[in-house]
């Protein structure tokens, strides 16, 4: 009888052993394991409503966006208008972002995971406040992992600042480049068959005016000279197709750079529909800048209204082709003399 109790004994030290001994392999996963569904900011998706402050911190970039009748702008712009569909997506993967398993908590382990300090330009510090200007959650986002953490979503590996505990989360983020990248980068967006005339007048008072009457129509060089030979109509309808999804390369408040009134280039596009779109670019010397004016009358009025108070107020670095477009003299569209 001994005997048989020292070998159940024996039996289950030796079952306990095989336990501890799975237990000390997995770490701590299966103890920590976060529940299923938590989130990695609770609360976050009550609140995208009154969230009025977003802040991204990576190395020496430092972004803050604000938030006024539910409309992003970015505070180190001017408060110019942020992509509104990028910050919401953010906004909107912050608050759904799924803790799925814990990982290291040594912090010399992780850098590994890009989840060291933002300051060292890898991972990315997000910051939410809301209205009364409580923190409304912030989160480290470091490296992104393959789709196979079930189900075929993404992951990303997060921690919170205030702890060294890493996460594997179900979840992605798009959080590369500079502040550029987070503007709303489009200016305008006339296309070449709205336009029915073209004055571009050099800084020395000479300009070159294009017409035509009809969408369909080429454009023409108004006041040709007799023994002037113009240039094919591909070429003459250049100068037409410079404010077609016209991006900024930059921009800034008028008052901070400002174009002069006279002694610059500058140009007048009308459409058919009675918007007129002036243009004043910078001297060369300070780089492809332009200030934008707007006005119309018939059917553009009430769009010149739009363009206007959304333009008016800021000065534009565009691309240096569209610049050039801008700056076509009577010489540009002529065939050389003998041709």
């Amino acid at each position: 009888m001994q005997r048989r109790s020292f070998q159940i004994l024996l039996a289950a030290a030796v079952v306990m052993a095989v336990l501890a001994g799975i237990v000390v392999s997995r770490g701590d996963r299966e103890v920590s394991r976060a529940p299923v569904g938590q989130r990695a900011l609770p609360g976050l998706a009550d609140k995208l409503g009154e969230l009025t402050r977003l802040r991204l911190t990576r190395g020496d970039m430092t972004i803050n966006f604000a938030s006024a009748d539910q409309r992003w702008t970015i505070v180190e712009k001017g408060n110019y208008p942020a992509n509104q569909d990028r910050v919401r997506k953010l906004l909107l993967q912050l608050a759904e972002l799924e803790l799925i398993e814990p990982k290291t908590d040594k912090p010399e382990l992780l850098a590994r995971l890009d989840l060291d300090d933002p300051a060292n330009g890898k991972s990315t510090l997000v910051a939410v406040q809301d209205r009364t200007g409580a923190l409304a959650g912030q989160l480290i986002i470091g490296r992104r992992r393959p789709s196979d953490i079930g189900g075929g979503d993404a992951g990303v590996y997060v921690r919170r600042p205030d702890s060294d505990q890493a996460w594997l989360a179900r979840g992605a983020f798009e959080l590369s480049g500079d502040t550029l990248s987070w503007l709303d980068r489009r200016v305008i967006d006339i296309g070449t068959a709205q336009v029915a005339s073209v004055v571009l007048t050099a800084a020395d008072g000479n300009p070159v005016i294009l017409t035509r009457g009809a969408p369909d129509q080429p454009f023409a060089i108004d006041g040709l000279p007799a023994d002037a030979k113009p240039k094919p109509a591909a070429a003459l309808a250049g100068p037409g197709g410079a404010l077609a999804a016209l991006d900024l390369a930059d921009v800034k408040p008028a008052s901070e750079q400002p174009i002069p009134q006279s002694g610059v280039a500058t140009a007048a596009f009308t459409t058919f529909d009675g918007l007129i779109i002036g243009l004043r670019l910078s001297p060369p010397e300070m780089g492809d800048w332009v200030a934008i004016d707007v006005s119309g009358f018939g059917k553009g009025e009430a769009e010149a209204k739009t363009l206007s108070a959304r333009l008016t107020h800021w000065s534009f670095a565009i691309p240096a082709d569209r610049a050039k477009l801008l700056r076509t003299t009577l010489s540009d569209l002529l065939q050389p003399n003998g041709s």
